[in-house]
């Protein structure tokens, strides 16, 4: 059989599945989310409920004072009643201000977190582009705000009830629930306005958000194309689309909750005639009156809670594409967000490769169409494998699938064993892939090539044949690349990203078209000292000095193999 961490085993229970959230399963993401942090948003509920019940806009303390001012029974216990409430609900607000602001931004946090735990897993969970993501994470408060207005609902029943046990009439209740009611509805009908500007609104985010990103990582490209005025101005039309649909949306949601305020008007009003009717009692009306405010507010909760639903139905389905799983609040296993402490990567089981075999292996672009098709290839431990082709012939598609960052069809055995989890088993412990275009980090040398962690960058550096250029310029390890790589050449870039592949002591290196941007001396300088440390490598390359030290070479045409071998009996045909 197969064992646990070989090429063949499937990944661990609790990797992301995506589906779509509908009915109850999003509303159970919802209550997730009233329930995280119980110590903070439970406590936090709490404390306000008390305030609710106690305070002066409660029910309580208003039918108290009736006790008082009706003067047929003992005045001074109602009275000390209402010093008890008043000074029990005195530290309540700051209270509740130590621990509410806590739940929100810690719920703000896990979802964010769980955006960057799906997008920078092993498995791709959408194509969405960086700034797309940035976009969502910064617009977590929608779905907060709607579970924070769903606990405003469970407090709203809770102080109907107790405002009917109080009064022992319904009519206060009944004004009360009724405020709720209307402003519901009315919220209601707002909702296709609300989700088409909710969707018009996250569009444009996205929009400006992607477009900024471009501009400034092409900021250098723009100068001296002199195009900066026109880049600018399209970042301002982008920019008053996004701002418009905002307010549009905006203004949207403000018509749907400015009945509360007009509903609200009409219950001081209704309760002091049912009093002057003789058909409610002094305390009732009191009750009635003096939660006008509460209403107002319930009201206003009860009116956000539905038009924001449409919005949220929007943000919701974005957020599980973009994490991969549904439960999108829930905490990323191992993270404590108070300590702002993680687990430390896992380092998994290391396979030394002694052969690659691939049979019948194909590769599909996204779109459907096929890149590469039929390639049967035998790759011994230690080996120097390069494929040449003209352009567009399949070269970096079939380097990629190899590298497991494109999907793949046939068969790709290590050691024998079939690789049936790409995605899981070609990791850099395993596999280390340079790509054409490099991408490096503002930083430091060092922190390009350890990324965090234990792994002997000198050694990298050494065999990458970046260390003279390092010691020339001075900075050794710590040398400062400037911003993505821009105090580097393409040569130096090319080899800090393979110093990088090579660290963790790569099985199999798969570079495409690693030494287009080297000299000569250097470019046999770096075959020679791959083959040096046995580092079994798969790569392209068009250049005639990395053909001549390839142990085979694979020729490309039209995604084919169009012949293979030893290029001292390729070179006659295709040279």
């Amino acid at each position: 059989g197969t064992a646990a961490g070989s090429p063949a085993a499937r990944a661990a229970p609790g990797e992301p599945e995506t589906t779509s959230p509908r009915g109850l399963r999003g509303l159970r993401e919802i209550l997730r989310l009233c329930l995280n942090d119980a110590r903070y948003g439970l406590a936090s509920l709490a404390l306000f409920l008390l305030l609710v019940l106690l305070g002066l806009e409660g029910p309580v303390l208003p039918w108290l004072w009736a006790d008082v001012v009706d003067g047929t029974g003992d005045p001074w216990k109602p009275a000390l009643g209402i010093v008890v409430g008043l000074l029990v609900t005195l530290p309540v607000p700051y209270l509740n201000g130590l621990r509410f602001p806590q739940w929100w931004v810690r719920q703000m946090l896990r979802i964010s977190l769980r955006l960057v735990h799906g997008q920078t897993g092993p498995r791709r969970v959408s194509r969405h582009t960086p700034a797309e993501v940035v976009a969502q994470g910064g617009d977590t408060e929608r779905v907060v705000q709607l579970a924070d207005n769903l606990m405003d609902q469970g407090l709203s029943l809770l102080l109907l009830v107790t405002m009917t046990a109080v009064t022992g009439s319904v009519v206060p209740g009944l004004f009360f629930a009724g405020t709720m009611l209307v402003s519901g509805l009315a919220a209601t009908l707002f909702g296709p306005h609300l989700e088409r500007s909710a969707r018009a609104t996250v569009a444009a985010r996205a929009a400006f958000a992607t477009a900024l990103v471009s501009s400034l990582s092409a900021a250098r490209t723009v100068k001296l194309a002199g195009a900066t005025r026109p880049v600018l101005a399209h970042l301002a039309d982008l920019d008053v689309v996004r701002s418009d649909r905002q307010r549009r949306e905006i203004s949207v949601q403000v018509w749907s909750r400015s009945t509360p305020s007009l509903v609200s008007g009409l219950l001081p009003i209704g309760a002091w005639a049912l009093f002057l009717a003789g058909q409610l009692s002094a305390g009732a009306t009191l009750v009635a009156v003096a939660t006008l405010a509460a209403a107002r507010w319930f009201a206003w909760t009860t009116a956000s809670l539905i038009s924001q639903i449409p919005s949220a139905r929007v943000w919701t389905r974005r957020t599980v594409a973009m994490t991969g799983v549904e439960a999108y609040s829930a905490a990323v296993p191992g993270v404590d967000l108070g300590a702002g402490t993680a687990p430390a990567p896992v380092v998994p089981p290391r396979h030394p490769l002694r052969r690659l075999e691939l049979t019948g292996f194909g590769v599909r672009h996204s779109d459907g169409t096929v890149a590469v098709r039929d390639v049967d290839l035998t790759v011994e431990r230690g080996q120097l494998v390069l494929v040449v082709g003209p352009v567009g012939s399949g070269k970096s598609s079939l380097l990629r699938a190899l590298a497991g960052i494109a999907p793949h069809t046939g068969r790709l055995t290590w050691n024998g064993d079939p690789v049936t989890e790409p995605e899981l088993f070609l990791r850099p412990h395993q596999v280390g892939y340079v790509g054409q275009l490099p991408r490096v980090l503002s930083g430091t040398v060092a922190d390009n090539i350890t990324l965090g962690h234990q792994v002997d960058a000198a050694a990298a550096v050494s065999t990458a044949q970046l260390d003279h250029d390092l010691a020339a310029a001075g900075g050794g390890l710590g040398l400062l690349i400037g911003h993505k790589g821009t105090r580097l050449s393409g040569g130096q870039l090319q080899r800090l990203a393979l110093a990088r592949a090579l660290a963790p002591r790569t099985e199999l290196l798969v570079a495409d078209d690693v030494s287009s941007a080297l000299d000569v001396t250097t470019e046999l300088a770096l075959w020679q000292a791959l083959r040096e440390h046995g580092v079994t490598v798969v790569g392209s390359t068009s250049k005639r000095a990395a053909l001549v030290r390839a142990d085979h070479v694979v020729v490309l045409r039209s995604g084919t193999v169009a012949a293979q071998g030893p290029w001292r009996d390729l070179e006659p045909h295709w040279s």
